[in-house]
């Protein structure tokens, strides 16, 4: 996929380093470290550039991380080139290989699993990777963001503030079209039914804004500080998750 390719060398740059990005991903780690502890084996689907498969590992968890896109994978090999736990192959969901592994758990962080729109065949596969009674842990973009919906629509900007009411959107990322799909908690709930059994549900994102709104918050501390306040109290709202950026799932191998 070599449309995220454009985006590795900045991307810590301009997605990982921002606070907003470092709070959001901050709880999405506090879940990870629920179900992985040292010794244990994770695969990573969409690592990016390897920071959450860097932070598991330095608690030593053993990381198969990989990623569609070469460009990613070169960023996140250099990253963790001095982690023996840590392991970074070439990975499209759209094409699953036949890997012969066994894990405790999987995980995917921000919106990996939106480039899919079908989920049963990812399920189906990990079903014969993952341990019974062990995690899948995605975070996924929801289709009812609230803020995207406020902010492009405050700005005229009726394409993209409806977007994903639409159920799908095509972006053009470094010359090719990707199609991104925004799925319902139980429309994944299904596809991953009945390999897996839904356990979590929490929003990420319902007062802190998408990325492109990144910048215009992060340039006034006090509505950051605000913002985050409020994403606190409401973060554990779970009937907010689908008017939130994101929602964090969690299922059980059963």
């Amino acid at each position: 996929m070599t449309a995220f390719d454009a985006l590795a060398p900045t991307y810590d740059q301009d997605f990982t380093a921002s606070p907003i990005a470092a709070y959001l991903r901050s709880r999405t780690q506090e879940r990870l470290a629920q179900y992985f502890h040292a010794g244990d084996r994770a695969l990573e689907l969409g690592c990016g550039t390897g920071e959450d498969a860097l932070w598991l590992a330095r608690r030593g968890v053993r990381v198969l991380a990989t990623d569609a896109s070469a460009g990613m994978v070169e960023v996140a090999q250099a990253k963790t080139a001095s982690e023996p736990r840590v392991t970074i192959e070439r990975m499209d969901l759209r094409a699953l290989p036949a890997l012969d592994a066994q894990f405790d758990g999987v995980y995917a962080n921000f919106g990996v699993l939106n480039c899919l729109d079908d989920w049963r065949p990812l399920s189906a596969w990990l079903a014969a990777r993952v341990r019974r009674g062990g995690a899948a842990a995605f975070c996924v973009m929801s289709p009812f963001c609230l803020w995207e919906i406020a902010w492009h629509g405050l700005h005229g900007e009726w394409g993209v503030a409806l977007r994903r009411l639409r159920g799908s959107a095509r972006f053009e990322m470094g010359g090719e079209s990707l199609d991104i799909h925004y799925p319902t908690i139980r429309r994944l709930t299904r596809d991953f039914a009945p390999h897996f059994r839904r356990a979590f549900v929490m929003p990420l994102g319902v007062a802190l804004p998408p990325t492109d709104a990144y910048g215009a918050v992060e340039r006034r501390p006090g509505w950051l500080r605000r913002l985050m306040a409020v994403e606190r109290r409401v973060e554990r709202a779970r009937w907010l998750a689908l008017l939130a950026d994101h929602y964090w799932i969690e299922f059980e191998r059963v």
